[in-house]
């Protein structure tokens, strides 16, 4: 599947891009450019390392490849052997989702590198990132901020625990339920369901909706 070309590790050293050595360079590259794309600004200021096996890639692929995230405010790692040390813990690593350092802020948040199914249930204390789609029966629950770059259409809860100023970010809105610091949104809002990010928040007592620029 073309989306396994790229995959986004969040690693203690920053994001791990790792490349598929049995594909073309060409399909790779504008893998990248929409994977940057889709997630335009969220990524702003991440250390970075590219991997693509033990071979390596080659110094004219490498060179292009950062000059891709650099466009969209990434950093490269200045450790050349980071790649080579964090791959054999990814390699071990089960499917729980990875702690990350979101950007701006520097608060910690959990990327979570996949869609969520029916019956599956993510929590965490602070923010949550979902690389993916939240799907009908799925459940995300956090005590800062969502963001889903892909379709909710899940159960989102935002600021559990009371925080009022926690937000929902999401591309192709169209939750189950959705709820912020334990306060519910009528079920019967009809989301628009667009292909753009949204944001969610509350104003007072009341949710407030808005076209999300996520370059801003």
């Amino acid at each position: 599947m073309a989306s396994d070309l790229v995959s986004i590790k969040g690693t203690r050293n920053g994001l791990l891009i790792l490349l598929d050595p049995n594909k073309d360079y060409e399909e790779i590259r504008q893998n990248l450019m929409r994977k940057m794309e889709s997630a335009r600004g969220f990524f702003k200021g991440a250390n970075f390392s590219l991997y693509q096996g033990p071979n390596g890639i080659p110094v004219k692929q490498k060179n292009e490849l950062e000059n891709i995230c650099r466009q969209y405010g990434l950093i490269p790692n200045a450790d050349k052997t980071t790649p080579v040390r964090i791959i054999s813990k990814v390699k071990k690593a089960t499917q729980t989702p990875r702690p990350m350092i979101s950007q701006g802020t520097g608060e910690a948040a959990l990327m979570v590198q996949r869609s969520l199914r029916a019956g599956q249930c993510v929590t965490n204390k602070k923010h949550i990132v979902v690389l993916g789609d939240v799907n009908p029966g799925a459940e995300v629950i956090s005590g800062g901020n969502v963001m889903v770059i892909g379709s909710c259409r899940g159960v989102i809860h935002a600021g559990a625990g009371g925080n009022r100023s926690a937000r929902i970010i999401a591309r192709r809105l169209n939750p189950t339920a959705l709820s912020i610091a334990g306060q519910r949104l009528n079920p019967e809002t009809a989301f628009s369901g667009l292909d753009e990010y949204q944001i969610v928040k509350l104003a007072g007592e009341k949710f407030i909706f808005e076209k999300y620029n996520i370059g801003r």
